[in-house]
C-alpha cells in the first residue's frame, strides 16, 4: 500500500465515519430551515472545533522508516521525558526506567543484534508479550494486521516465511532511527513476583513517548523485538541496566525518513476495531444514548505535549453537568490507535451511566462502609517494592493525607473517611469500567495501560476532569451482582475505572490544575548512553 493509499485509508477509517455521525446528530438536534446550507456551513466548522489534542491521539501511528541522518534535537527528547514526570502510576511508585542511546551505543546494539539475527538466533524476552489462546476479537485483529502489514502494505505473501523474516530484520536496525530507548522495569517485582499493575504503568509510559514525540511531527515504533536480545542490551550498557532491571520493550524515535508529518500523513496505518466492538453501553440510559449532541468543543490548541504535561487527577467533579455520548464516543475513537501487540486491542469498555451509575454507586458505599474492601483479581501491586517504588508511593501518601488533607500519619479512620471518595466517583456522572480477558499476561497488561492512557489524555483534550479508579477494580464481584455479566463477565479481570466529570468549580484543567503529587526527577529514573557531542 502506498502512502496516498495508507492516507485515504486512515481517512475513511478514522475520520470520515466521525464526521458524519456528528453531522447527521447535529442536524437532527437543529432542524434547520435549510438543511443542505446548515451541513455545508457546520461541515467547514467541525474538524477545526475538535481538541487539537484529541485530533492528533486519532493520528497516532507507528513509522517504519526513519531518516538515520537528520539528528534528534537533544533539548526536545529532554522535553518528551520530561513531560513524561506527570504520568500517572500505581500509588505513584513510577516503576519505570529508561535508558537513551544515540551515536556509538545506538550503533553497537544495532550490530549485535543484527549479528544474532542474521545467525538464526531469535532470542527470547522475559515476559509474555500475547496470551497463547486468545479470544475471538483479538484474534481478529491479529489477523488483520499480518495481512495488512505483509501482504499488502509489503507485498510478502502469507506462507513466504523468508520474506516475512527480511522485513522483520529492519527491528534491529531500529527501521533506521538515530535515538532508541530501552524500557525498563524491576526483575524481582515484575517478573518474578509477577505484579501486573507494573506492566500497567509500563504501557501507560510507553504512550506517553510515544505521543509526546507525535507531538513534535516526530515518529515512533514501540519493539518488542528488543526484549527478546536484553542479553545483548545488558552486554552493551553495562551497569547502566543493572541485573535487577530487565528490558520491556525498545522504541525508536526520529523524523520520518520521507519528509512527511505524521501528524497528517500516515506511514502504515492497520485497521482498528471499531468503538461498539470493545465498547458495552448497556449500563447507559436510553435517553443519553439517543441524544445528539456532537463531538466537537471549542478547538482548543493545547498540543499533545503540553497536555501530557499537565494531565492530573481531578478530585471534585460537577455530578449534575451530563457528559454527552458523542464526547466519550470521540474519546474511545482516538484512543483505539495506540500501539499494541501485534494490533491485538485486548481491551474492552463498559461505560456505566445515569441509573444504573447510582444504584452501582450506593452498593459500593454500603459495602465499603460496612468494611468489606474487596480485592482486585489480578497483582496490581508488589509485596516489597523497590526503593524507589516505595519513596514515590510514600511521597504520594504524605502529601495527599498529611499535607493536602491535614490528616495524622496514623490516623487511618479519617484515611478511610477520604479514600470513600473514590466510591463516590468524586462526583463524577460518569464511569467507564476496562476489562481484560482472565488469560491475560503480562504484554496484556502493557496494551491497557496504553489505551487507558490515552483516554486520560483525550478527556484532558476536552478540559474534562477524572482519574483513574485502581479502587473499582476491588469491587468487582459486586459490580457483577448489581449490573450483571454483560457488565462485567466472568472471564474478565475488571483493571479498574475511569471517573469522568467536569471540575465542579468551573475551572479549565488544561491551565489550572486540581492537585499535582510530587515525581521522581528524570535523573532519578533517566540515563543517557549517548555521545559526547550530540
Amino acid at each position: 500500500m502506498s502512502a496516498d493509499e495508507a492516507s485515504l485509508q486512515y481517512l475513511r477509517d478514522n475520520k470520515v465515519p466521525r464526521l458524519m455521525d456528528d453531522l447527521i446528530g447535529q442536524l437532527l438536534k437543529t432542524k434547520p430551515a435549510e438543511p443542505c446550507v446548515f451541513l455545508e456551513q457546520t461541515l467547514g466548522k467541525m474538524q477545526g472545533m475538535l481538541p487539537l489534542g484529541l485530533r492528533h491521539i486519532a493520528s497516532r501511528h507507528c513509522t517504519h522508516s526513519f531518516d538515520p541522518l537528520r539528528p534528534v534535537p537533544r533539548d526536545v527528547l529532554h522535553d518528551i521525558l520530561e513531560a513524561t514526570r506527570s504520568l500517572p502510576s500505581s500509588a505513584n511508585t513510577q516503576p519505570w526506567q529508561i535508558i537513551v542511546t544515540q551515536g556509538a551505543t545506538r550503533d553497537r546494539l544495532v550490530e549485535k543484534m543484527l549479528q544474532k539475527f542474521d545467525a538464526g538466533d531469535d532470542g527470547e524476552a522475559q515476559y509474555k508479550n500475547r496470551p497463547g489462546d486468545m479470544i475471538d476479537r483479538m484474534q481478529k485483529a491479529c489477523d488483520n494486521y499480518g495481512r495488512q502489514f505483509y501482504e499488502e502494505h509489503f507485498g510478502v505473501p502469507r506462507g513466504d516465511k523468508a520474506g516475512r523474516r527480511g522485513k522483520y530484520r529492519p527491528n534491529y536496525e531500529f527501521w533506521g532511527a538515530p535515538v532508541h530507548l530501552i524500557l525498563c522495569a524491576p526483575y524481582q517485582q515484575a517478573v518474578v513476583e509477577a505484579v501486573d499493575g507494573i506492566f500497567l504503568d509500563m504501557g501507560t509510559l510507553l504512550t506517553a513517548i510515544c505521543l509526546g514525540a507525535h507531538s513534535h511531527g516526530m515518529g515512533a515504533k514501540p519493539q518488542f523485538s528488543v526484549a527478546k536480545y536484553h542479553g545483548v542490551c545488558r552486554e552493551v550498557l553495562g551497569q547502566q541496566l543493572p541485573d535487577d532491571m530487565f528490558v520491556v520493550c525498545g522504541l525508536s524515535i526520529g523524523w520520518p525518513l520521507d519528509g512527511r508529518d505524521p501528524r497528517l500523513q500516515p506511514d502504515f496505518f492497520p485497521t482498528r476495531l471499531s468503538v461498539d466492538e470493545t465498547t458495552r453501553w448497556v449500563a447507559c440510559d436510553s435517553q443519553w444514548l439517543s441524544a445528539a449532541e456532537g463531538a466537537w468543543g471549542d478547538g482548543d490548541p493545547h498540543t499533545l505535549l503540553q497536555l501530557i504535561h499537565s494531565r492530573h487527577g481531578s478530585h471534585s467533579l460537577d455530578p449534575a453537568r451530563p457528559v454527552s455520548k458523542d464526547i466519550i464516543s470521540a474519546i474511545l475513537d482516538a484512543a483505539r490507535n495506540v500501539p499494541s501487540t501485534n494490533n491485538s486491542q485486548p481491551w474492552c469498555v463498559s461505560v456505566i451511566q445515569g441509573e444504573a451509575r447510582d444504584r452501582l454507586g450506593k452498593r459500593m458505599l454500603a459495602d465499603f462502609d460496612a468494611g468489606k474492601d474487596g480485592g482486585q483479581t489480578y497483582k496490581k501491586y508488589s509485596a516489597a517494592n523497590t526503593p524507589l517504588m516505595q519513596k514515590g508511593k510514600d511521597t504520594y501518601g504524605y502529601e495527599l493525607f498529611e499535607k493536602r488533607y491535614g490528616l495524622e500519619r496514623g490516623d487511618m479512620a479519617a484515611r478511610r473517611v477520604k479514600y470513600r471518595y473514590n466510591y463516590e466517583l468524586w462526583g463524577a456522572p460518569l464511569l467507564l469500567l476496562l476489562n481484560v480477558p482472565k488469560n491475560a499476561v503480562a504484554g496484556t497488561f502493557i496494551d491497557i495501560g496504553s489505551y487507558m492512557y490515552a483516554i486520560l489524555l483525550g478527556m484532558h483534550a476536552y478540559g474534562l476532569g477524572g482519574k483513574p479508579l485502581g479502587s473499582i477494580a476491588k469491587f468487582t464481584d459486586i459490580i457483577r451482582d448489581e449490573l450483571g455479566t454483560a457488565v462485567m463477565p466472568e472471564d474478565e479481570h475488571l483493571v479498574c475505572g475511569i471517573c469522568i466529570g467536569w471540575p465542579t468549580d468551573g475551572r479549565d484543567p488544561r491551565t489550572t490544575p486540581d492537585w499535582f503529587p510530587s515525581r521522581f526527577t528524570l535523573e532519578e529514573y533517566v540515563q543517557w548512553s549517548v555521545d559526547s557531542t550530540w
